[in-house]
């Protein structure tokens, strides 16, 4: 069995790390690559690849709509790879293998590429659709309980045209700005294309707290709190940042006040 695959990803770096790890697969005969979701449509229709790896946020169009666009003319195996992990049921709607998220090592890609190995070759089964269902079940529910129980380690950002790695233990502080959000650190301010709703819902609450409508601070980067008005307080934090609760918030911080966490 020899593959085509298409890497379909807006971030060179993120190309290039799949790139190096299909060479561990001996079935990969060629490799080809894609920089936006349009590239990709046109590519997959010219190029028809067994295999692809398709980010989710990219130019022009988004990976969900390069599965969705009329203009798609062939339907490779998929495996979804981002740094977002609220599209994972809608892929999986998509009938895509498997959902890889940023900045996933050897060990889990391997695994990933297995079962794309497997599928591939059960399609040439007569019973494949009911053994490729059993399969694909019992992965996706394992995949939804890790999702559940676990909150990420990590965060991805951009520091200028780099993509970095932030550890959420050591996060300060976010706030919002706008359309985006500053998360802090020790090493400075990075900018987020995401809602701070959004980031709470990723964020272990009982970790991170939501403190104000535009701040969440880190619990254990707290160095004490001094009460200031009607029911609103000033929370001290390791960097000597100092960030005022709201008054609406008074529930969210109750127990980090009275010292019951």
């Amino acid at each position: 069995m020899k593959l085509k695959v298409l890497i379909a990803d807006d971030e060179p770096l993120a190309r290039e790390i799949i790139s190096s790890y299909l060479k561990d697969f001996e079935e990969v005969e060629t490799v080809y690559e894609a920089s936006n979701g349009l590239e990709a449509v046109t590519q997959i229709n010219k190029l028809q690849p067994d295999l692809l790896f398709l980010d989710i946020e990219m130019p022009k169009m988004n990976g969900i709509a390069v599965l969705d666009s009329d203009k798609l003319k062939h339907q490779p195996s998929v495996i979804f790879t981002t740094a977002y992990n609220q599209f994972a049921i809608k892929a999986f709607e998509l009938n895509a293998i498997d959902y890889l998220m940023k900045p996933f090592d050897r060990g889990r890609f391997h695994a990933s590429m297995n079962k794309a190995l497997e599928k591939i070759k059960l399609s040439e089964l007569k019973d494949y659709q009911e053994q490729w269902a059993k399969i694909n079940l019992d992965y996706q529910n394992a995949l939804i309980q890790n999702q559940e129980s676990e909150y990420p380690s990590k965060l991805v950002v951009r520091d200028s045209k780099k993509i970095k790695h932030i550890l959420t233990e050591e996060i300060r502080c976010i706030q919002a700005a706008g359309d985006y959000i500053e998360i802090i650190d020790d090493q400075g301010k990075f900018l987020l294309y995401k809602s701070i709703s959004e980031i709470e819902k990723k964020l272990n609450p009982k970790v991170f707290r939501r403190i104000h409508k535009s701040f969440i601070i880190n619990c254990n980067q707290i160095v004490e709190i001094r009460p200031h008005t009607n029911s609103e307080y000033h929370f001290h934090l390791t960097n000597e940042q100092v960030v005022k609760s709201g008054r609406t918030y008074k529930d969210q911080i109750s127990d980090l006040v009275h010292g019951n966490i």
